[in-house]
């Protein structure tokens, strides 16, 4: 009798249904203990977050500099190249003194201007359009905003809206011309406030002549051409040949070396405003 029973479908069907039952909730119950991070798997996975996040902050800050660098290296050279052409419509000379709107030099000899921007504002519109290359948003020279592109209607020096104060980075060295020893350099990196006989930088990138940390310095030459140079550790000035005689190395920027072709006392340096 029992045997007949149990071969029954009905039997078979309803201990098949209630088999089924039973064996889905115990892996739902499985998959519901297994599916949860524990405490320990938690911290473990935070660990290896921070350990990766402190190795790649400082490879993309250094990217950042890097790119930063690059840019201001080709506006640079950019500068340099309208200075060369505005020295073949200027009988080879690069924009140096007070000129009234017509260029012609304010007094006889020519006054040396104050600052590097009431030459650069010399360049525009003929030779430069865009106040833009003169600035950089990690200089304290710059303000915190790009340049207005504001310019005045006629060519004022010095200059009341072209290139005004915090629209322009660069120092830059007075009375180079065309014929100039390719080596001499040219423009660089603000200085130090005040620093425009010291030629130095400082390690404090919160000041001015601090931009790159006083680690490094973007120097251009007389010939358009440009460098990311490295800052004498001991000094903050930027150490290579300079016309010295025996070859010593020093500041690229004296002017104690003009017997020797270098830099003389009439190539001076001045700062932004």
């Amino acid at each position: 009798m029992l045997d007949r029973l149990t071969e029954s479908p009905q039997f078979w069907l309803c201990n098949t249904k209630s088999y089924n039952q039973t064996f889905h909730k115990i892996m739902t119950m499985k998959k519901k203990t297994t599916a949860a991070f524990t405490l320990i798997e938690l911290l473990v996975v935070i660990a290896i977050i921070a350990v990766l996040a402190s190795i790649a902050l400082p490879v993309f800050s250094s990217v950042q500099t890097k790119g930063a660098q690059t840019k201001a290296l080709s506006n640079g050279k950019q500068i340099a190249l309208a200075l060369r052409l505005y020295a073949s419509d200027n009988n080879g000379t690069y924009p140096s003194y007070l000129v009234d709107a017509d260029g012609t030099p304010t007094t006889n000899p020519p006054t040396a201007v104050s600052s590097s921007n009431d030459a650069f504002c010399q360049l525009f519109p003929n030779y430069i359009k865009a106040e833009a290359i003169f600035w950089l948003s990690k200089s304290k020279w710059c303000g915190t905003g790009s340049p207005d592109e504001a310019q005045d209607s006629t060519l004022t020096v010095p200059s009341s809206e072209t290139l005004k104060s915090g629209e322009n980075e660069w120092a830059y060295v007075l009375g180079l011309n065309e014929t100039s020893n390719p080596s001499l350099p040219l423009l660089a990196d603000g200085f130090i406030t005040g620093g425009e006989t010291s030629h130095k930088y400082s390690k404090d990138q919160t000041v001015q002549g601090g931009v790159w940390k006083g680690v490094n310095a973007i120097i251009i030459r007389a010939d358009s051409s440009g460098t990311v140079e490295k800052v004498s550790a001991t000094d903050l000035t930027v150490h290579g040949p300079n016309g010295s005689s025996g070859g010593t190395q020093g500041d690229i920027f004296t002017t104690a070396n003009s017997a020797n072709g270098w830099l003389g006392t009439a190539n001076t340096v001045v700062n932004p405003k």
